[in-house]
């Protein structure tokens, strides 16, 4: 997990928020069904389109990329079940791979909520080691995030394994390398890999910084 900002509020929830709230609310209050194209509006190409830009096309919890073997789910951070209210909310939107979404799925804590990337700073709540991201010691919502999201299971571990295992020879090249010119190249390699738009940034920076005792 690393941190997110928010961008700017895509025109079509500025324009039409306020009149979507309204009509849904209408139906939380009387205590009828919810229509699903009322329910559902927030699903707009454009708002996907700039919760991918701010996620890096990640998932926000996992960091995984999704798009390419499953469809992103726009997720509540407050699940609209339980805060109706903020089903057209900007700040409460963001993007997470199924797996992800549906671990979550209505679980909210207001004393004991999930570590909120937009909000909150992962990297004082998590520390990579290897392959796992692991909660700090003593840290509530930390432990609630990784239990609940799984974010240790298996085929998450394989997949930060497979980029460790990709950056490692350009970690040694870098490390045995006398030229300062070709040096600086590579560094600017390592940067790349370490970016927030690839996958598992957290632990290939953690990674890089263990092998080589500095952060590039």
């Amino acid at each position: 997990m690393i941190k997110l900002t928010k961008l700017k509020e895509p025109d079509i929830l500025v324009n039409n928020k306020t009149q979507w709230t309204s009509d849904l609310m209408s139906y939380v209050n009387n205590g009828q069904k919810i229509p699903k194209g009322i329910k559902d509006k927030y699903n707009q190409a454009e708002v996907k389109v700039t919760l991918k830009k701010e996620t890096h096309s990640k998932c926000m919890y996992c960091e995984s990329y999704i798009s390419v073997v499953a469809p992103e789910h726009i997720e509540h951070y407050k699940p609209k079940d339980q805060y109706p209210i903020l089903t057209f909310d900007w700040n409460n939107l963001g993007l997470a791979c199924p797996w992800c979404n549906i671990k979550k799925s209505d679980n909210f804590d207001e004393n004991c909520s999930v570590i909120n990337p937009y909000t909150d700073e992962p990297e004082d709540h998590f520390i990579s080691l290897g392959t796992m991201i692991c909660h700090k010691a003593g840290d509530n919502r930390a432990q609630l995030t990784e239990l609940l999201l799984e974010l240790n299971r298996p085929e998450l571990m394989e997949s930060r394994k497979a980029r460790i295992d990709a950056i490692r020879p350009l970690i040694d090249q870098y490390t045995k390398e006398m030229n300062p010119t070709l040096k600086n190249i590579l560094k600017k390699n390592l940067e790349v890999e370490m970016s927030n738009d690839k996958p598992y940034t957290m632990c290939i920076k953690a990674t890089v910084k263990s092998m080589i005792n500095i952060l590039i």
